[in-house]
């Protein structure tokens, strides 16, 4: 019986053949299967040579595969958290959504939409790996907010769009030596208003925590805005005047929308199938797609085409840099590459007379982000990375600009003086050049329902509720925000149709007459308003940054106005 038992145990190695794992792995499945290398090892091929009796080991098999780390149930969590992150559609969202005190009767729907989150990150959330729910520990996986990174994505998704295309354009009827500095000195100002809601909304924040701490009860979550800082410092009014200027401004941002497209699908039709076909048709077109994706009040699930919106974009953006790198170099004298760049950069025209327009070119630039940034600011969880936001996001935007400063310039040197309003329509005609302008024009269509989706949701609210006070039920099938938000589509595309021809003005006005408002002079009049401890410096400051934009607004609006 003991030989027996010997040479059991002498057999027992036979069952780990080609298996690097240890012995006591073969009672437990899980742990053999997460250990588990593919592939041989020479001391066993030759510990199983002698227990045969042969004189040579067979050469072990090389390794196929190796040890994977992390489950491949993760691997969808990491891809829902960091690539279709709804973060930034939801920070969209809590830009209008503001604490309720009166100003607009909101619905179920959208009082229900900032505490639920999209039906697939839900799906998500309700799954269990190891009896534990995904994200339990990740605050950010649960919706509660994101980290630094996650922050700096969505300031680079709220600002970086088409209207960096406008930008050509806009130096080569200014000069260099006006732009720039017109550039520099609207940045300036625009974080000088970015710190001043910043600081009202650190301070509104300090104010909600210490009351809650005097009552010992923990309140319910006041979500602070744009909107929501003006109607704390500026009452009703400053809340309305500050919600319908961001309806008009994403409007009007829309409206160049209306009008880019088209006229990019006009040139890629030309290219690639040699018809020369109105811009109105494909408006006609464009509005199919937009306004049932206006019926759309939870972004969130838009976050896929945003996703690849942003690729595009990104695809553009490098291609025109390749184009126009090539055209600088081509030389008719006989210069060299760079020697050519040289010569075309120092013959730029440093002044030109219609400089005004590009006060209003500039402020379009920020598309709104001012409206972003409190939800921005609120959306970074850890109270270490909440510190360090403000110097994040001016660097963030200090490099944009100056991305936005060198595109520019690049642009208008190898374009020339004839560029485009839409630079891609300067592109030389061929395929490569079409394919930049259809995937501009796909970006912008799915990027329409994101910037417009404030001004819907204010517009919408605002008529639906003097609808109901004025007229009763007897326009109740109008009251519908479906109808109301069709309806201001069409509308939008009517302007779009009767402008087509001017969307160099239209976007300077645009910047002036309603970015200025709401990136200069608000926030630095909310800031006085609520921060009772402001020393006299700034509080001279503040009023100077929003004079300065109050000057741009009726300067830069008059000369558009009069130019058109």
């Amino acid at each position: 019986m003991e030989t027996k038992g010997k040479k059991s145990d002498r057999q027992e190695p036979l069952r780990d053949y080609g298996s690097t794992t240890n012995r006591n792995a073969r009672s437990n499945v899980a742990t053999h299967m997460q250990t588990y290398t593919a592939g041989e090892d020479s001391s066993r091929l030759a510990e199983m040579a002698r227990e045969f009796g042969l004189e040579h080991q067979r050469k072990p098999r090389n390794q196929v595969r190796e040890r994977v780390n992390i489950p491949l149930n993760r691997l969808r969590t990491f891809l829902v958290d960091r690539i279709l992150d709804p973060e930034f559609a939801n920070i969209r969202m809590r830009s209008v959504y503001t604490s309720h005190h009166g100003a607009f009767d909101f619905d179920q729907e959208s009082e229900e939409l900032m505490g639920r989150p999209p039906s697939w990150l839900e799906d998500r959330l309700d799954d269990e790996v190891g009896g534990e729910r995904v994200g339990q520990e990740d605050p950010h996986a649960q919706g509660l907010g994101g980290d630094l990174p996650s922050a700096v994505l969505g300031i680079i998704k709220g600002m970086v769009g088409p209207a960096i295309l406008y930008l050509p354009h806009g130096f080569a009827n200014a000069g260099w030596a006006v732009a720039i500095p017109i550039l520099i000195l609207c940045t300036m100002l625009f974080l000088s208003s970015a710190a001043c809601l910043l600081d009202s909304w650190k301070l509104e924040r300090t104010k909600a925590a210490e009351a809650n701490a005097l009552v010992r009860k923990k309140a319910k979550r006041v979500i602070l805005s744009y909107p929501e800082l003006a109607y704390r410092a500026l009452g009703a009014p400053g809340e309305a005047t500050v919600k319908i200027g961001i309806a008009l401004m994403q409007s009007g941002v829309c409206l160049t929308y209306l009008i880019f497209v088209p006229q990019n699908l006009k040139t890629v039709t030309k290219i690639l199938l040699g018809y020369d076909i109105n811009a109105s048709y494909f408006m006609t077109v464009m509005l199919l797609f937009q306004i049932p994706m206006s019926w759309i009040r939870d972004i969130r699930k838009l976050t896929i085409t945003n996703l690849l919106a942003n690729v595009l974009i990104l695809y553009g953006l490098v291609t025109c840099l390749c184009f126009a790198f090539a055209n600088a170099v081509k030389s008719d004298t006989g210069r060299r590459a760079l020697e050519e760049i040289v010569y075309k950069f120092t013959n730029l025209d440093a002044f030109k007379s219609e400089w005004f327009l590009f006060i209003g070119t500039s402020v379009l630039l920020f598309e709104g982000s001012i409206t972003l940034l409190v939800p921005l600011q609120e959306a970074v969880y850890r109270e270490e990375d909440r510190e360090r936001f403000p110097e994040v996001y001016k660097r963030v935007i200090f490099g944009i600009i100056s991305f936005y400063t060198f595109f520019g310039i690049v642009c208008w040197m190898c374009f020339g003086d004839d560029v485009k309003t839409v630079m891609t329509t300067s592109l030389p005609e061929g395929n490569l050049a079409a394919t930049v302008q259809l995937a501009y024009s796909i970006a912008v269509i799915f990027t329409f329902p994101l910037q417009n989706f404030p001004s819907l949701e204010i517009a919408t609210m605002s008529i639906s509720s003097s609808m109901k006070a004025t007229c009763g039920r007897c326009t109740s099938w109008l009251q519908y925000r479906n109808v109301i938000a069709s309806a201001l589509v069409c509308l939008l595309a009517v302007v779009a149709v009767a402008t087509m021809e001017s969307l160099d003005k239209v976007v300077s006005l645009m910047g002036s007459l309603l970015g200025c408002p709401l990136a200069f002079v608000f926030p630095p009049l909310i800031h006085n308003s609520l921060d009772d401890n402001l020393n006299a410096g700034r509080r001279r400051f503040n009023w100077i940054i929003a004079g300065l934009g109050f000057c741009a607004m009726v300067l830069a609006s008059f000369t558009t106005l009069l130019k058109w």
